[in-house]
């Protein structure tokens, strides 16, 4: 009873955070915003796992939290660099 109602609260949770990905100002709140649906996705899978007793719900839940931490390395490395392509040559340092 306690997993059902924390995946209520979750899921309300997850509509404001739908909100914010679809309102989002900047390309950097949407892609943090993303992330928290990922998230809040994976916690409600894990109140499913715990509700309905199979643990084949947490692998899913694993599985999107490790898959949003891949995503998010590479969304966050095109925000600094602008590309996914490593450097060619160093800057020049200077002195």
């Amino acid at each position: 009873m306690i997993a059902i109602a924390l995946a209520f609260g979750v899921a309300i949770g997850l509509v404001l955070a739908m909100l914010r990905l679809f309102a989002g100002p900047t390309l950097q709140d949407r892609a943090l915003a993303a992330k928290t649906v990922i998230i809040r996705i994976a916690l409600i899978c894990a109140a499913i796992a715990v509700a309905a007793g199979q643990s084949a719900w947490l692998d899913v839940a694993i599985a999107l939290v490790l898959g949003a931490f891949v995503v998010m390395t590479a969304v966050l490395k095109v925000f600094r660099a602008r590309t996914f392509q490593a450097p060619l040559a160093r800057p020049m340092e200077e002195a």
